[in-house]
């Protein structure tokens, strides 16, 4: 039996250093991943992002990333509107829209809500400026930010809704003036622009645009695939030069509600896998992010936040890697880790890290932590057996087993086993007995205050107090809890009440090392003939209850 013991015991020694091994790949991967939200979890970025974008809000209603300027006129220009779009989503992630002026916002929006120059019929759209025409650009930028506010009921949706679908052209695709060095010509990117800008006002689909256009919009994403490159082209015959086309290219079919239907139509028009591995090889840098232009080692954070976007969406977040992309989006945090670069920087960051967090826990985390536990529970199970075998082994020495079984394991004192035993055999010797009840005052707010262990320690300590202040016939025991008994042979009520109130004033006056003070409620009962020990200890508890009632601190005998 000593040998069997002995190789338990260096079983549960190899799975403790083997779970320790485990556990500490299992919290240097996840390390890698602390900074993703958990969902019903705030963040730890927020606080400080939240307040870095709050101060950028310009009374007007728009976001700067200089609040310093905010009185110099340059403030106001093309890109304001893109820059408060880009913090209210950001502010929306963080659910942090109650923190901003929502009013300002809507107001300065509304200003630029206007029908075009050349508009014919019921035509509305926004302008970046209210100098300025009116393009898909920033209207898609108003249409989001209204939306996230709830206020899309302050526009007339179908007069934009009509606006957008003005600019749809032949080929399917959409043009947009605010982009005037292609003219008229389609763009993946305005199409995708007018396309988002739909779906956000609930205008993508049928009845707003009817299946033939929507057939033409697939047509013109498809006929916007390089062979040559395997990826997506500004507009077809045109060289692939930028990565953002691939997510354009994505969100110009994604929400149709044609392709909604058709299943695996939206992964055919992409040639998801090929585009993957062009993404994978062409506009990936050596430090696994991604870049605008392909070849490039120019990281990019938007780049690589259309990315993920995208393959999150389209349940391929496998070609990403995770643990890479964090640690280059905790490069973006200030000294006290919120994000405070540029407010782009921030809502990319911010989306990134949104759509990264269902990875949370990657499959090595996940063999690891199964390690770990695989590890302790064989620990644990080896060290059982090992001390059953212990057990069993000292079997004989009866009377250690007999002690243990009447002694309460936390303070040492006889537990309420052993003081029926000794009130039984009391009751052949002695015709008077005494049972002193005491309870701790208050003991629940000195775990609630100090710990648990704190509270053991003043049980540990009063145990002592008490020990050493009865006779050597009194039988101190630990009754449950914070309560503790005294069973006092040949003592009559009087002798009890003397002794009860001298150990209640030695507690009041002692100054126990984890609460300073507290204080103990008595309560004494005396035998009765025959009486069982289950009766004395009622009588005894009413006593205590009463000791409670008046005030605790206090001795009552009945």
């Amino acid at each position: 039996m000593k040998s069997k013991r002995s190789i338990l015991f260096w079983i549960a020694i190899v799975s403790v250093v083997l779970s320790g091994f485990f556990f500490q790949k299992y919290r240097q991967l996840d390390n890698n991943y602390h900074i993703l939200p958990i969902q019903g979890k705030t963040p730890t970025y927020a606080s400080g992002t939240i307040q870095w974008l709050v101060k950028r809000l310009h009374p007007d209603g728009y976001f700067v990333n200089n609040p310093d300027l905010f009185d110099e006129p340059t403030t106001l220009n093309r890109e304001s509107v893109r820059l408060t779009r880009f913090a209210i989503e950001a502010l929306a992630e963080l659910d942090a829209l109650d923190r901003i002026d929502n009013d300002a916002v809507v107001t300065f929006l509304l200003k630029n809500f206007k029908a075009p120059s050349n508009a014919i019929g019921n035509l509305k759209g926004f302008s970046a400026l209210p100098n300025s025409s009116v393009n898909i650009r920033a209207t898609l930028d108003s249409v989001i930010i209204l939306d996230k506010l709830d206020a899309l009921g302050t526009i007339d949706t179908e007069a934009v809704a009509q606006l957008i679908l003005a600019y749809q052209n032949n080929d399917g695709g959409f043009w947009d003036p605010g982009y005037p060095e292609f003219g008229q010509q389609s763009t993946v990117k305005a199409t995708a622009f007018a396309v988002q800008a739909l779906h956000h006002m609930g205008k993508l689909n049928s009845q707003v645009v009817n299946q033939e256009h929507q057939q033409q919009i697939n047509r013109f994403v498809e006929n916007s695939w390089s062979n040559d490159t395997n990826s997506f082209s500004p507009f077809p015959g045109h060289p692939v030069i930028s990565s953002y086309d691939a997510h354009r290219a994505w969100f110009s079919i994604h929400h149709l509600p044609i392709n909604q239907k058709a299943g695996d139509t939206v992964r055919e028009i992409l040639h998801i896998e090929e585009l993957i591995a062009t993404l994978n090889s062409t506009f990936k840098t050596t430090e696994n992010v991604y870049s605008e232009e392909g070849h490039s080692e120019q990281n990019s954070l938007k780049a690589t936040h259309l990315v993920v976007w995208m393959l999150k969406e389209m349940g391929r977040l496998d070609a990403v890697s995770v643990p890479d992309v964090v640690q280059f989006i905790k490069g973006y945090q200030d000294p006290k880790g919120a994000f405070t670069s540029d407010i782009y920087s921030v809502h990319s960051a911010v989306d990134t890290l949104r759509l990264l967090s269902s990875a949370r826990m990657t499959s090595q985390l996940e063999i690891y932590r199964l390690l770990f536990y695989a590890a302790l529970v064989t620990a644990l199970i080896s060290i059982l057996l090992f001390l059953i075998l212990h057990r069993k082994l000292k079997s004989q020495k009866h009377s250690a087993l007999v002690r243990r079984a009447q002694t309460d394991r936390l303070t040492g004192l006889h537990n309420r086993e052993f003081l029926e035993q000794r009130y039984f055999s009391y009751q052949q010797e002695y015709s008077d007995m005494a049972f002193i009840l005491l309870d701790v005052d208050h003991f629940k707010s000195i775990n609630d205050n100090h710990g648990h262990l704190a509270g053991d320690d003043v049980l540990i300590e009063l145990s002592t107090l008490l020990n050493n202040n009865i006779r050597k016939t009194d039988t101190l025991a630990r009754w449950g809890g914070e309560e503790f008994a005294i069973l006092c042979p040949a003592t009559e009520s009087e002798h009890a009440q003397t002794l009860s109130e001298k150990l209640r004033s030695l507690i009041e006056q002692h100054h126990f090392q984890a609460v300073n003070k507290l204080t103990c409620s008595f309560g004494v009962a005396c035998t009765l003939k025959n009486e069982s020990l289950k009766d004395l200890y009622a009588r005894a508890d009413k006593a205590l209850y009463q000791s409670k009632r008046d005030g605790r601190n206090k001795v009552t005998c009945l």
